[in-house]
Parts: C-alpha cells; sequence; structure tokens
C-alpha cells in the first residue's frame, strides 16, 4: 500500500539511476499497451517497463525520460529518499548482493535526505508503505 505525504519535488538534478537496471512493475492503473513491456523477474505474471541491453529503461534518453509527463505510476512516486528512509544500509547491501536494488539508487537518496532541512524532514517524502497483510 503507498501513503502519499506533502511532498516537494524530488531535487534529481539530473541524475538517472533509477532509471538504470531497475524493475518498474507495471500497475493497475497502468496500461500494458501503452509501454514496451518485457516480464517481471521476481513477480510472476507481472509487467515491467523494457530494458536496453546495458540495462537502462527503453524511455530513458540523453535528456532524461522521454514519457516522463505520462509515465507509469510506479516512475511517477519513485523517490530514492524515500527508499533510504525505510531502509538501512545493510539491508540495501543485501538486496544489492540478490539484484533486487541498485545500491547506487539507496546511496542517492542518502545523500539527498542530508540536503533537506530540519523543518522539513521526513514529512517531505513520499514514503511507500507495504501493507502487512
Amino acid at each position: 500500500m503507498l501513503k502519499k505525504y506533502t511532498t516537494k519535488q524530488v531535487p534529481c538534478n539530473g541524475c538517472t539511476l533509477c532509471c538504470q537496471s531497475d524493475a518498474v512493475r507495471l500497475e493497475s492503473e497502468d496500461s500494458p499497451t501503452q509501454y514496451k513491456t518485457e516480464p517481471h523477474p521476481f513477480i510472476s505474471g507481472a509487467l515491467m517497463l523494457a530494458h536496453k541491453p546495458n540495462g537502462e529503461c527503453v524511455y530513458l534518453q540523453e535528456v532524461g525520460c522521454s514519457i516522463h509527463d505520462h509515465a507509469p505510476s510506479l516512475c511517477r512516486l519513485a523517490d530514492c529518499r524515500s527508499l533510504a528512509l525505510r531502509i538501512d544500509y545493510d539491508t540495501a547491501r543485501r538486496l544489492h548482493a540478490v539484484n533486487k536494488l541498485d545500491i547506487r539508487v539507496w546511496d542517492q537518496g542518502n545523500k539527498l535526505l542530508k540536503n533537506i532541512p530540519k523543518q522539513d524532514g521526513e514529512k517531505n517524502v513520499y514514503i511507500m508503505e507495504k501493507s502487512l497483510k
């Protein structure tokens, strides 16, 4: 389940780490016919955005995302700061070791969190929580 809190735009500043070697699953509100897709490697029956041979998302261009305005819901919610808030470094390393997380994305989120003014804190980041079902 995703919980959305008040947020400011993610300060990507040209960073595209989350568009590289990531398994962006299409959600029920995303129409698979609108995107180039491939089977998700970890979720049976799920689709994700397709990748170039180098591991980048097929929609990643030199200037950034070519479908930014109509990207899948998980892309629109993506915030590396949220990832760094949810899991610690050791967990990030373990996930990276089994190819379920690019540690560079976690690291970038952690760096950006250090730049959030204290009065803003966590309330300005999308927090994605999995339901405990």
